[in-house]
């Protein structure tokens, strides 16, 4: 009996996390490096992506703290966390996993 309310209780909360997390692929513009944070804009939407946490090999990718790259097109590839803050609001932690400079020829 306590087994199967155990065994319940944990599916009941792991049915409220989400352990995949899907890649997401754009094409975004840099906006520049300010306090860690990496910016990126579309063209398109007029979205702000605000990327808080880079993977090791995307890092090495490019010096993102180099204002050259400012302006530059960009392909990314990030995934987002929801977490919740100490006022139990949500918000989104974007994850950048790969970024590859486009060419405009």
């Amino acid at each position: 009996m306590i087994k199967t309310i155990s065994i319940s209780i944990l599916f009941f909360l792991t049915s409220f996390l989400s352990f995949s997390q899907e890649e997401i692929t754009v094409t975004i513009v840099y906006e520049g490096l300010e306090e860690g944070v990496y910016y990126f804009s579309s063209e398109e939407d007029f979205s702000t992506y605000a990327f808080s946490t880079i993977e090791e090999a995307a890092s090495k990718k490019y010096v993102l703290a180099d204002r050259k790259l400012i302006g530059k097109i960009f392909k990314v590839t990030y995934t987002t966390e929801e977490l919740v803050d100490e006022d139990n609001e949500p918000y989104q932690v974007l994850t950048l996993k790969d970024i590859t400079l486009i060419e405009k020829k």
